[in-house]
């Protein structure tokens, strides 16, 4: 028996004598029929429980599963939602979800769990039914997809923002918007762009194996753009805004809306 094996099943056997945890469910890379774990994966285990605070608060029930060495909290891409990081003294890596287990009807319109969920996942422990809930969220897995318009505005709006931060001196700020929101925006863009040149795609979640289905171009851009001092900041934006550009105009009609914020970038930090 492997270690993550044996590992699922300590989980298991914990769960079901745990007062107040009513599920636990294995997602992530070890569930996964394509794209399967690897040697650099970790276990990814959501837990429907009755006081999700208690978990959070105390990591002494991880000793049930081996020796922790490095554990903490923190918040999921799920809004409320917090987990419990491991590493164990043996290398194995685990994250443990912590939901209340009254939030298993809301699950179905929440996009993040169901791009986990529709990878594929394995009932550890379950006294919610969580089968019949799992299929609900499977089959409210597409992703949201945003008019590409308001993309295109999103991006130009952050532009602007970043460069007013840059023009204030605020140059961590500026390139925090720079890497944490405009770069997102142009792999979300890129999604577009693939799902219109083949719609059956597997264009993932976010930017996960996007070297894999995104154009060239979008990988190309993300490493490009990069600031490694503030006065290198303005240079790494307009690359950014140049890529975004190109790619936009494969997916859509010139905006005037983004003419005008480029003409208005040009105002605040002209181009080199």
């Amino acid at each position: 028996m492997t270690r993550v094996e044996a590992f699922l099943e300590d989980v298991a056997e914990w769960a079901r004598g745990e007062p107040g945890v009513r599920a636990a469910l294995l997602v992530g890379s070890q569930a996964r029929a394509d794209s399967p774990a690897d040697d650099w994966s970790d276990v990814d285990v959501v837990l429907f429980v009755d006081d999700p605070g208690r978990l959070a608060g105390d990591g002494g029930w991880l000793a049930s599963f081996g020796s922790p060495e490095l554990t903490f909290v923190e918040p999921t891409p799920v809004a409320g939602i917090l987990e419990r990081r491991v590493l164990f003294a043996d290398g194995l890596e685990a994250d443990f979800a912590l939901f209340p287990a009254a939030a298993l009807p809301a699950l179905s319109p929440d996009a993040e769990i169901a791009s986990v969920v529709a990878r594929g996942y394995r009932l550890l422990h379950d006294e919610l039914d969580l089968e019949t809930a799992l299929s609900a969220v499977g089959r409210a897995a597409d992703e949201r997809r945003r008019e590409p318009g308001e993309l295109v505005h999103d991006f130009w709006y952050h532009a602007l923002w970043t460069a007013k931060k840059l023009r204030r001196g605020e140059a961590v700020t500026a390139r925090d918007c720079l890497e944490g929101r405009l770069k997102p925006l142009l792999v979300e863009l890129g999604r577009e762009h693939a799902l219109r040149r083949d719609p059956a795609a597997d264009t993932w979640h976010r930017d996960r194996f996007v070297e894999r289905w995104a154009d060239p171009r979008v990988v190309a851009a993300v490493w490009r753009a990069t600031a490694s001092s503030p006065d290198a900041l303005a240079g790494a934006l307009w690359e950014l805004c140049d890529d975004f550009d190109s790619l936009a105009a494969d997916v859509m009609a010139p905006d005037p809306g983004a003419a005008a914020a480029r003409g208005r970038l040009a105002g605040l930090l002209p181009p080199a």
